[in-house]
Order: C-alpha cells, then sequence, then structure tokens
C-alpha cells in the first residue's frame, strides 16, 4: 500500500486550507479527523501509482472519491471528474478552489459530455457498482473507453466476492437509486465474482485487461469501524496504516488496470 501518505498529506492540507479561508466545513474537517478513509487504502494508492499519469497529461475522473483527483492535479496532470451528485461536487469544488489543474463536472457517467478520445487516460475507484440500471456500469465503462485515447490507461476497482450479488438498502444513496428489490428497497451496487468482472470488461471490446488482483486488508477492521461510525472515527486511518495488503482468495476488492486498444 506504499503511496497512501501522499493522499494523507494531501487531504489533511486541503481541510487545514479551507479552514483558514473560510472556517469551519464539515467536509474541511473530515479531511483533518479522516485524511484517507480506511476502505480506501487498498484503491487510491494503487491507482495513484498503475495509472501512471505524469505532469501535463489529462485525466478522465468518474465520481472516484475526490482525494485522488486532487492529489493528481498536484503533480500537475490536468483532471476532469464528473460526478452525478452535484452536492458532492459543490462541496469539493470549495475545498480545492485553488486547484488550477482540476475541473469539476455534474453529469452522467452513462453519457458524458465529452468529444471521443479528449482524455490521456481514465480512472473510476469503486463506482461502477452503483451505476443504477440493467447494464448500468457496462456503459458507464463504455463512456470511459471512449474518451480515452488509444493506449490510454484506465483503472477501475469493484467490490468482490466469490458468487455475485447485489446489495439493497432501505434509503436510496444516489441520484439514480434504480430499480427496487421486492422489499422496496433501493439498489445500492454490485458485488462482482469473476464471470461478472469478465462480462463487464468483455462488453467493451476496445480494451485490454493489463493487471487483475483481488485485495483485502490484513487484519480488516473496516467491518468494525463502519459498524461502530462515527465513534471510532478518528481512529480510521490507523486501520490502514497498521494494516497490510493481502492477495488472493477471500479478497473483497477487486482492482483491474485496463488499456484502451
Amino acid at each position: 500500500m506504499r503511496g497512501w501518505s501522499e493522499l494523507y498529506r494531501t487531504s489533511f492540507r486541503l481541510g487545514v486550507a479551507h479552514l483558514r479561508r473560510h472556517g469551519y466545513a464539515r467536509e474541511a474537517v473530515i479531511r483533518l479527523v479522516v485524511p484517507l478513509d480506511p476502505s480506501r487504502y487498498l484503491e487510491l494508492p494503487w491507482a495513484l501509482q498503475r495509472l501512471g499519469a505524469f505532469r501535463g497529461q489529462t485525466v478522465l475522473d468518474l465520481a472516484s472519491p475526490k482525494l485522488l483527483a486532487v492529489t493528481l492535479a498536484r503533480r500537475g496532470v490536468r483532471v476532469t471528474t464528473l460526478d452525478q451528485l452535484e452536492s458532492e461536487i459543490e462541496v469539493w469544488r470549495r475545498l480545492a478552489e485553488s486547484e488550477s489543474n482540476l475541473t469539476f463536472v455534474v453529469g452522467d457517467g452513462r453519457a458524458m459530455p465529452f468529444e471521443d478520445e479528449s482524455f490521456d487516460h481514465a480512472t473510476s475507484i469503486s463506482v461502477l457498482e452503483h451505476v443504477a440500471g440493467d447494464g448500468g456500469d457496462t456503459a458507464a465503462l463504455g463512456e470511459l473507453v471512449r474518451c480515452v485515447r488509444p493506449g490510454g490507461r484506465i483503472a477501475i476497482t469493484l467490490p468482490y466476492a466469490p458468487e455475485g450479488y447485489v446489495e439493497y438498502r432501505k434509503a436510496p444513496a444516489y441520484v439514480d437509486h434504480g430499480e427496487r428489490d421486492d422489499l422496496g428497497r433501493a439498489f445500492f451496487q454490485r458485488w462482482y465474482d469473476d464471470g461478472a468482472v469478465e462480462r463487464l470488461v468483455l462488453g467493451a471490446p476496445a480494451l485490454r485487461l493489463v493487471e487483475s488482483s483481488v485485495v483485502r486488508l490484513q487484519p480488516n477492521l473496516n467491518t468494525a469501524y463502519v459498524r461502530t461510525f462515527p465513534l471510532l472515527v478518528p481512529l480510521g486511518p490507523a486501520y490502514g496504516m497498521l494494516a497490510r495488503e493481502r492477495r488472493g482468495p477471500g479478497g473483497d476488492v477487486i482492482r483491474l488496470l485496463l488499456t484502451r486498444t
């Protein structure tokens, strides 16, 4: 999990800068108390490293945790991050107001307002599983592929389970909460098994799979963190820093590095 310290510092500095300029804001305080959510230690440092974007290049980000986009922008990468949640965009516009390399856009990942092949690379961390509708994840991945130039890399992560399933919750979490189950619960996310991952990638024919890894934190204390929220929020970052990345059976995150052909 090398690389988390850069993300951690970036988050902390965002919070300090906002509090100094504008005073209290909930998200600014979160940047100080939980600079890096424990569930992201497996994803954000990996994406930062494996995407391989360098100064002057362009990256399209689909609704990933915005800390990744800010960190890339501070490296000199020109990042456009699209999110359907307008409230999320507005919060991060204020937090990252001084980042000249960063552009925020409100939009639907299934129909992005960008020209074909207009970005060098793309990323979408823990997002495609939440895109509602039959084939919504395939449509969003197809849009990322359309917008990336040939040879560009696309880094994505998904929740992984030995047998895939769909998770529903009582209250909708997103703008488009899709279909409801027999109990009236709103769609929340898909969990992917090997077959579902293969179908997703094959649904975008212009992609080549470069790297795939199923990973988990060991020990995995994220469940305890979530169940005790917000009581153990101040300890959350320590869970990620003290744990180690483990690959193979029992993993709950799959990381995919793809290339546009």
